[in-house]
């Protein structure tokens, strides 16, 4: 039996990662274990919290009488375990069995985490779906294990769901957990906006709360440092891993706004880094894939358009974003919409791919920063606006008449305009209805349009 696998089984001990924060992915309730079971997957990025999903779902199962005996929590991350084969896999149930005589007869809850680590996981764990007992959950660090992978390997047969750092409302509900956020005090209100502004310079990796501001910097490079090495260069084998570095804290400063692959192989290249635009397309998607950056396109009915229209990237945290910009760069109001675009995807995760957009108007070419809808439902259901500061008159009539032009060719009556500064109020025109709010406020509520 091997010695690693035995003391990593036996010193588990989920009491020992207390505190545990809620997180408010919803992953359904436990399935009873059986062979042939569903498999949930949380996915997401590096030290984005998926090992503490996996805590909080085993706190639940002991809540509702499961006995400790039947849970299995086992983490593939650890390079005393390398070569990770399916052999590997096949001990880790082997001496849990062994630990706890009958309880492959009686059912097992598997937590696999960071499974991706394992070499040809896919066919291992479709192997022991079909044959154990069980109720899986597993994690992983690479949407690709996602799109790609598990659709190949089990057609139908998992359930995926995307952790991303903390939102502000999840950090809020951590570190200010005595806070009313339903019906705030002025005092709380006025906490609620600073704490936002912290929140979008640090942003919502769990490690770097009360972390000095130049060590959670150093930890949140080094999350981007680890993620281009072992999840793109040495993934997919890049050949050249200096480009994938320098292309990476480049899309990372270009957080919220249009990148253009052009103009960064130029930039590169006068950096003296060989590289063309095939390489940094390929970069970009695996950077996607990664969970570092996403990619975010103009709203179309059209397939063709969707292919070739330009894009804006976001980063996979505001906090991060800063980290990796220059020195001399603010950005607030780019890193608040950044926040904003994360909230619109956690709550819309349900939605196909592109489900959140932008939208260019077709009268005056002005742009509205989100749409969020589905071409196959051949609307769009929601506009967004951000804007960091709109006291300035000129300011938010620019702001409103692009929602205004949005909302009529959209054929909506209601649009959402949401600022850092400001008193939550609404504008009317022709029928139509922008609300402003406070985005401290947008963001701690979970309805669609609040």
């Amino acid at each position: 039996m091997n010695d690693i696998i035995l003391e990593k089984l036996t010193s588990f001990d989920v009491a020992d990662y207390e505190p545990i924060y809620l997180r408010a992915l919803d992953i359904g309730d436990p399935l009873p274990p059986r062979m042939g079971n569903l498999v949930k997957v949380v996915m997401g990025m590096r030290r984005s919290g998926k090992s503490y999903r996996l805590y909080q779902e085993v706190k639940a199962l002991l809540a509702l009488g499961v006995s400790a005996d039947q849970i299995c929590y086992f983490n593939f991350e650890d390079d005393r375990l390398d070569p990770i084969t399916s052999e590997v896999g096949d001990q880790v149930i082997e001496a849990f069995a062994s630990l706890h005589p009958g309880v492959l007869s009686r059912g097992i809850y598997l937590f696999l985490d960071e499974l991706q680590e394992m070499q040809g996981w896919g066919a291992w764990l479709r192997r022991i779906v079909d044959t154990t007992k069980a109720t899986i959950y597993v994690t992983g660090s690479s949407s690709q294990m996602l799109s790609r992978e598990i659709s190949t390997e089990f057609r139908g047969r998992a359930l995926d769901f995307e952790l991303l750092p903390f939102s502000f409302a999840e950090h809020v509900a951590a570190f200010l957990p005595k806070v009313d956020t339903n019906h705030p005090s002025m005092e709380e209100r006025i906490a609620l906006q600073q704490e936002l502004l912290t929140y979008l310079v640090r942003g919502g990796f769990p490690a770097t709360h009360g972390l000095p501001l130049s060590q959670s910097n150093a930890l949140l490079q080094s999350y981007v440092e680890r993620v281009v090495a072992r999840d793109v260069v040495e993934r997919h084998d890049v050949s050249r891993p200096r480009v994938a570095a320098a292309f990476a804290r480049r899309v990372l400063a270009t957080n919220a706004m249009l990148l253009s692959i052009r103009k960064v192989e130029s930039d590169l290249r006068a950096a003296g880094l060989s590289t063309s635009r095939e390489l940094l397309g390929d970069l970009l998607s695996y950077f996607e894939e990664a969970y570092l950056v996403f990619c975010v396109r103009q709203f179309t009915y059209s397939l063709a358009e969707a292919t070739t229209s330009s894009q804006k990237v976001y980063a996979i945290d505001p906090g991060l974003a800063l980290a990796s910009a220059r020195a001399n760069t603010n950005a607030l109001g780019q890193r608040l919409e950044n926040c904003v675009y994360l909230e619109l995807r956690r709550r819309n995760a349900l939605g196909r791919m592109d489900t959140v957009s932008t939208y260019r108007t077709k009268e005056g070419n002005l742009e509205v920063d989100f749409v969020v809808g589905d071409a196959l439902a051949q609307e769009p259901f929601g506009l967004y606006q951000v804007s960091a500061d709109v006291s300035d008159k000129r300011t938010l009539k620019r702001e409103l008449r692009a929602l205004w032009q949005g909302l009529r060719e959209a054929g909506l009556e209601e649009g959402t305009l949401v600022t850092l500064e400001g008193r939550e109020t609404r504008h009317e025109q022709d029928g139509m209805r922008v609300r402003q709010v406070p985005a401290w406020k947008w963001l701690l509520k979970h309805d669609e349009f609040a």
